[in-house]
């Protein structure tokens, strides 16, 4: 009799009514959790690498430079790959004008570039002109790493470095990019009005962004790149390199 009276107390009940209440209220502060935490999660994840892709590709900039520049004939630098892919890849070009003592406009390279490019979900950073880029979903695009065009004591130096090879690497895990190639010198004196010009660049506004923040370069114009160096009787150097370049 006094058992039947404990079940059917008010308080059992009431006990009863809080644990299922409790136990309701934990499950969906887990469920809300793993439905908000999770993308928040995910999207730190991606950031951090997409900043250490970016950190591998100013070494990748570095040791490459040794070759566009004639310290190294090759190097070989290992990149980590976090589900995206690894690739020569791109159909950019670079175009450069200048008018010559004789006041004649010539042409002192019309060449490709081409570059070589990770992805981390929908964020491109490639290495290409000698410089570093990063292209994110939103279409913004930022300057990793300068490229190595000088302008001292009236001497313009500019490094042409067209990408060669077609391969290819994706997945997880280490990735390797080997470069090879032997630099030429190209030597034009006493120029004047140098304008540059990026066609075709996935990385055009980074482009942009870098001549526009360079002191005596104008605002490039036009659909890609189109920069002017307004001096006169300037000695133009043209390091030109072909890189023979490998993915695995």
């Amino acid at each position: 009799m006094k058992s039947i009276k404990l079940l059917s107390s008010e308080d059992a009940v009431s006990e009863v009514v809080d644990f299922v209440t409790i136990l309701g209220l934990l499950v969906l502060s887990i469920g809300i959790i793993g439905v908000a935490g999770y993308p928040i999660v995910k999207n730190a994840q991606e950031a951090n690498h997409i900043e250490n892709t970016k950190q591998s590709f100013i070494v990748l900039a570095n040791n490459v430079n040794k070759v566009v520049i004639g310290q190294a004939p090759s190097q070989s630098v290992e990149l980590k790959m976090y589900g995206g892919s690894l690739s020569v890849t791109g159909n950019s070009s670079i175009k450069i004008n200048a008018t010559n003592s004789t006041n004649q406009n010539i042409t002192l390279v019309d060449r490709q570039m081409r570059s070589i490019e990770s992805t981390v979900g929908e964020t491109y950073v490639a290495y290409e002109g000698t410089g570093v880029w990063a292209k994110y979903p939103n279409g913004n695009t930022i300057l990793v790493s300068k490229p190595l065009i000088t302008n001292q004591s009236n001497v313009l130096v500019i490094p042409i470095v067209t990408i060669g090879g077609i391969a290819s690497a994706g997945g997880s895990g280490m990735s390797r990019v080997t470069a090879k190639g032997v630099p030429g010198v190209v030597f034009y004196k006493n120029v004047s009005n140098i304008t540059v010009t990026i066609n075709n660049s996935t990385y055009s506004n980074g482009w942009k962004k870098y001549f526009n923040n360079v002191m005596a370069w104008s605002f490039c114009i036009s659909g890609d790149c189109t920069a002017r160096l307004d001096t006169n009787n300037i000695d133009v150097y043209i390091l030109n390199i072909q890189l023979d370049t490998e993915v695995e």
